[in-house]
This record gives C-alpha cells, sequence and structure tokens, in this order.
C-alpha cells in the first residue's frame, strides 16, 4: 500500500498503487515510475557487471577516508553519491578485464591536476612512491600528496579490501607504503590535494601502476 505524507500529487508519496506506479525518493528528490516485476536475466555479461559492483561497493567500505572524499567531491552538484561516482568511475574499465591495474583511486574533483609522474621502487613487504608535482595555477597550493595501495587480483572474483596508504605534506612527495604482503603485486596510486585561492580543497585525477613486493 502506498503511504502519502500529504494529499497525493500534493506534496509525496511512497510506495506502489495498484501495481501501476511506484513512488519514492532519491537523495531528496521524489519520482513516480511505473510497476514492473524485475526479470533478473542472468546473461554472461550482467553476471560479469553484477559481481564487479559487488567488488566495487566492499572496497568502497574499506577505502580510506581521503579516497572517500575525493569521489564525494566528485559527487557534490551531481545526482549521484560518493560511492556512486566510485562505481560509475570504475565499473566499465573493470568489468571487461581481469585486473584492476586501471582502477581509479581519486577522479580528479574541483579542477584538481594530476600528477606527471609517479614512481614506484617495491622493497621487502612495502613499496616507495615518489610523486611528482604538477605546475599550480596562481593562487594554489599543494596541502598533501596521497599514496594508496590495494592486492592486485580480479575484481569479478576478488576478495581483497584492505587498502595500504601513506601520505606526504612537504615536497620532495616521496613515502613508502608498509606492511605489504610478501612477494605479492600492488596496485599502487598517487594523486595530490590542493587548496584554491577561494578556500576550496580541489583533488587531482590518480596516476597508478603495480609493484611486485620482495
Amino acid at each position: 500500500m502506498s503511504k502519502v505524507t500529504a494529499p497525493l500529487l500534493s506534496f509525496g508519496a511512497s510506495g506502489a498503487i495498484a501495481k501501476t506506479q511506484v513512488y519514492a525518493t532519491w537523495k531528496g528528490r521524489s519520482y513516480a515510475r511505473r510497476y514492473v516485476i524485475p526479470a533478473n536475466p542472468n546473461t554472461a555479461e550482467q553476471i560479469e557487471t553484477r559481481s564487479v559492483f559487488s567488488w566495487l561497493n566492499n572496497a568502497w567500505k574499506f577505502a580510506p577516508a581521503y579516497v572517500t572524499d575525493a569521489f564525494d567531491a566528485y559527487a557534490q552538484g551531481q545526482v549521484m553519491t560518493g560511492r556512486n561516482g566510485f562505481i560509475k568511475q570504475n565499473l566499465p574499465t573493470l568489468r571487461p578485464v581481469a585486473v584492476i591495474t586501471d582502477l581509479v583511486f581519486s577522479p580528479g574533483a574541483r579542477s584538481g591536476l594530476a600528477s606527471p609522474l609517479l614512481a614506484l621502487t617495491p622493497g621487502n613487504d612495502q613499496v616507495q612512491a615518489v610523486l611528482t608535482a604538477p605546475s599550480l595555477p596562481a593562487g594554489w597550493s599543494i596541502t598533501a600528496a596521497r599514496f594508496a595501495a590495494i592486492r592486485q587480483q580480479d575484481a569479478h572474483s576478488g576478495i581483497l579490501f584492505t587498502w595500504a596508504t601513506a601520505t606526504d605534506a612537504a615536497a620532495p612527495y616521496d613515502q613508502v607504503i608498509s606492511g605489504l604482503a610478501s612477494a605479492q603485486t600492488y596496485v599502487v596510486a598517487g594523486w595530490f590535494e590542493f587548496l584554491r585561492p577561494d578556500g576550496k580543497t580541489a583533488y587531482g585525477r590518480s596516476i597508478s601502476g603495480t609493484a611486485l613486493t620482495t
């Protein structure tokens, strides 16, 4: 049965009416759609999409705050959440492949600039990462270089959601990401956070590579 918060067609409603229409809200916006019974098909492509979608959802739950902050900023002003943005950026790329090499750690937001170079040097259960700063617009400053790593895996079946992180607030933006597993390949990314002249934080798009620990 439909539940109304005011007379129907006046303010809002939620639920289904006589299996013809469905009323709901999303992110504070009311909408109505036709009532349908999901077919729930299981084609190979749909199964691949669901498995990667599930992996991304779980990876998001364990993501460090500065990953989620970047996607929250990216989603601001759009009809989506940070989590939606994370899935939007990564699902099309990861669905057709068996690796997460091109995982987007930061989508870039508020005109943040990407680094031109990320250098990775693997070591004993660690990876040294050096991020090169871009040329800054007038009035901009770098507040931090962010680094994150996650085990290489197939997002269709992977169950490894732990992120390793590091941060550096001063040049030369050189950090060691430690506590990694031995003799394992990691996808490692780096990006910058900036302070704009208007006081807002901007995020550069992540640049990434892979590194095999010793």
